[in-house]
């Protein structure tokens, strides 16, 4: 953290912020100031207020009539599309990427090609590689990002933000930046933020993972119900103290009960392979909740759209209740009681347009009568009972899906496969973007799918999380399982060590010291 005596200069002061949408007040009256050579916290369940905020910072909202800002002492008229030309960057959860195009392409939009008067290639090939070693990012500039992973895309999207303002941005917004990195990747991004800080740069970050406020925030800010709780300095309070002003009373902890795994196979899949995966083996027995973990690269990211057919396998062999699962076939595996919930929740697991039950039903459509009608009265009676049982707020069936925080859109995905009575869930990432709140009511959706006699296979880069939820972690290394941990031998340490076991010693020692 700074040790700078005097109070560093304020970058950007906000006051009496407010913002009202239709049935919501979202910001109530809020009061902020960041200042230079510091990362301030911004944290809350989702829905508190966070994303809002950043919003209206970006231009993409405005904000109700009496809100003030002053940026580097000069007022500002909030919703304006104009930040980044005051030397302001930021990276939301919607990376503003494009898959389909390479790096080289991906870094200039928004921003611009290095060539000023005509486009070279071989130029701009040659600049983005500069920029991405500058960031340590091994990412080939020519590829299109689909062949990217997750966290790949992320630090890439940082790296453009930085980048556009010339390498030193008077204020930097991040927005849940590592919900889809490993710790060494977020070893990285940090040691970057440090350096920006220390040159005098405002650091404004979202997280829902408390222990990355303790680890890289100078202060913290707490929303609830779109106001602020608290403002105070990182060191001023603990772990509990902040979950307690997040969720607005003390914490209870999520005790799993006892493992209920039985002799009983239901999935089984034997030397799959498929992209990163070089052989991918595992059996999965009623009542478990598996784990699978890794770095990025491992291929630990890709093995359940490979075992559920999502992703294009070159072979192996997948069994449910002994039956074989062809490979490129999802409905097949969706008939046979096999579900899989991507990581790209927005991408990939829903249609952000369409309304909850709409969301719920798609897999197996209700209908009623010899002529098979289908009808929206069918539907909100269907999918009612599965908002109230996963505790979904708010509990209309009718709301678009888009208007529900990310906690709430996960707790519907699961929804959706509960539903259709699926044998085995294959979940990447469940709870990744998801407030602290939220993450315990999923986990114990997971704990009463096994308890059912059902099965969960979860993949993580969140050690923390494994531990909590799982009765044994598999961990993947250079494209293979590599190693199994039962529930006794899970800790913290024990995965990472794991999962870092075969990198030089010099990045072993950078990421356990982390």
């Amino acid at each position: 953290m700074s040790d700078a005596t005097a109070r560093p200069r304020t970058v950007l002061r906000l006051g009496s912020l407010s913002k009202t949408f239709p049935a919501q007040r979202a910001l109530d009256e809020v009061d902020l100031e960041l200042r230079a050579g510091e990362v301030h916290c911004l944290l809350g369940q989702n829905g508190s207020g966070k994303s809002t905020l950043i919003k209206i910072l970006a231009g993409y909202h405005a904000p109700d009539p009496g809100a003030t800002a002053t940026l580097n002492g000069e007022p500002f008229t909030l919703g304006s599309p104009s930040m980044r030309e005051r030397a302001v960057a930021f990276i939301h959860q919607d990376l503003g990427l494009v898959t389909e195009l390479s790096a080289v392409d991906n870094l200039a939009l928004g921003h611009r090609y290095a060539g000023r008067w005509w486009l070279s290639g071989r130029r701009e090939r040659r600049a983005a590689a500069r920029l991405l070693a500058e960031f340590d990012l091994d990412l080939d500039p020519e590829q299109p990002l689909s062949a990217a992973t997750p966290g790949e895309r992320t630090m890439l999207a940082i790296v453009r933000a930085v980048a556009a303002t010339g390498g030193e941005p008077a204020l930097l917004v991040l927005d849940e930046p590592t919900a889809s990195l490993p710790q060494h990747q977020t070893e990285q991004l940090f040691g970057l933020l440090r350096r920006l800080r220390d040159r005098g740069a405002a650091i404004l970050y979202v997280t829902h993972r408390l222990g990355e406020v303790f680890e890289i925030g100078d202060r913290v800010t707490v929303l609830r119900d779109g106001r602020r709780r608290t403002t105070c300095p990182v060191g001023d309070v603990d772990a509990d103290q902040l979950v307690e002003l997040i969720i607005g009373h003390a914490p209870a902890a999520f005790a799993p009960p006892p493992p209920s795994s039985t002799s009983e196979v239901l999935l089984t899949a034997d030397d799959v392979a498929g992209g990163q995966v070089g052989s991918f083996g595992l059996e999965v027995y009623a009542g478990e909740i598996v784990g699978v973990t890794g770095l990025i690269g491992s291929g630990y990211d890709q093995a359940l759209g490979l075992t559920f057919g999502a992703r294009d396998r070159d072979r192996g062999d997948v069994r449910l209740d002994g039956r074989a699962l062809p490979p490129g076939r999802p409905d097949l595996s969706i008939a046979a009681g096999l579900a899989y919930a991507p990581a790209d929740r927005k991408r990939l697991s829903t249609i952000q347009e369409w309304t909850a039950r709409e969301n719920v039903v798609l897999p197996r459509l209700p209908s009623r009568g010899p002529a098979r009608w289908l009808g929206p009265r069918l539907e909100r009676h269907e999918v009612r009972p599965w908002l109230d049982r996963l505790g979904v707020v708010p509990r209309d069936p009718d709301r678009q899906l888009s208007l529900l925080s990310g906690g709430n859109q996960q707790k519907l995905v699961i929804a959706r496969w509960l539903r259709v009575d699926a044998r085995v869930l294959l979940l990447d990432e469940p709870t990744s973007g998801v407030d602290a709140g939220a993450k315990a009511s999923i986990y114990e959706a997971l704990a009463g799918i096994a308890a059912q006699g059902r099965a969960v296979v979860l993949s993580s880069s969140d050690a923390e999380e494994l531990c909590a939820v799982c009765d044994r972690v598999v961990v993947m290394r250079q494209g293979a399982v590599r190693t199994v941990l039962t529930k006794g031998d899970l800790s913290v340490a024990r995965i990472v060590g794991e999962t870092i076991r075969d990198l030089p010693e010099e990045t072993r020692e950078r990421v356990t010291s982390s």
